[in-house]
């Protein structure tokens, strides 16, 4: 791992805790601390059910419960090769409803920033709704704010930044927020009509390309 792109676990809940309210239900983790000159793209990912598969009726509560999504290692590094923050974007009412702590799922958040630095896919942070759905919160998925804090924080432009996620909640936060939504998943129905400004990858090897295109077509908009 390059400790000049990522930080330490120990480093990286120090950050955290220094740039949050502890009693929010927004948790914020950074892995870099990089700043670009200018505002650009991101690419916005949501954790289950892309970076990891679902556990059905049930959370990720430690890491031996975390399981890649077959495929999406590889095209995480892909992703990677275009050099623009990537940031997760997740809901995880666990923690909400008291199923798991947040220093745990900030140990599963670096294990995944670790395994996917060993790759050579370095993460720029990750944002996480803990708010049970209940709580009518102005974080959690379909809201924007997870979008609008990250792009505050990295000196995003949202028009031209990309989402991609596995869920109709991922696609309203992506358009709240102004950014394009991808759909990913083997069970979506393509979209014939190209004035839904939806994209769509059905497979996960579709990813890369979808992401490479998409941020292009935007560069010449």
């Amino acid at each position: 791992m390059n400790p000049e792109k990522a930080l330490t676990f120990a480093s990286m809940r120090k950050v955290q805790d220094t740039e949050q309210q502890p009693n929010t239900g927004l948790l914020r983790v950074i892995f870099s601390e990089e700043r670009r000159a200018a505002r650009g793209p991101a690419i916005f990912i949501d954790r289950d059910g892309v970076i990891n598969c679902r556990r059905p009726d049930d959370y990720v509560l430690n890491w031996s419960q975390f399981n890649f999504t077959p495929g999406i290692r590889e095209a995480l590094k892909q992703i990677a090769s275009l050099e623009l923050p990537m940031i997760v974007i997740s809901n995880q009412a666990a923690v909400g409803k008291g199923l798991l702590d947040r220093s745990g799922l900030q140990e599963i958040t670096a294990r995944m920033h670790q395994a996917l630095a060993a790759d050579g896919t370095f993460l720029a942070a990750a944002y996480y709704c803990t708010h049970r759905p209940d709580e009518n919160c102005a974080c959690r998925k379909p809201k924007p704010e997870l979008l609008y804090r990250a792009a505050e924080d990295f000196d995003i432009d949202l028009s031209r930044s990309i989402f991609i996620g596995d869920s109709d909640t991922d696609v309203q936060a992506a358009r709240a927020a102004g950014c394009a939504p991808a759909l990913f998943g083997s069970d979506i129905v393509p979209q014939p009509a190209p004035s839904t400004n939806l994209l769509t990858a059905r497979r996960v090897t579709d990813i890369y390309t979808l992401v490479a295109k998409y941020l292009q077509a935007a560069e010449h908009a």
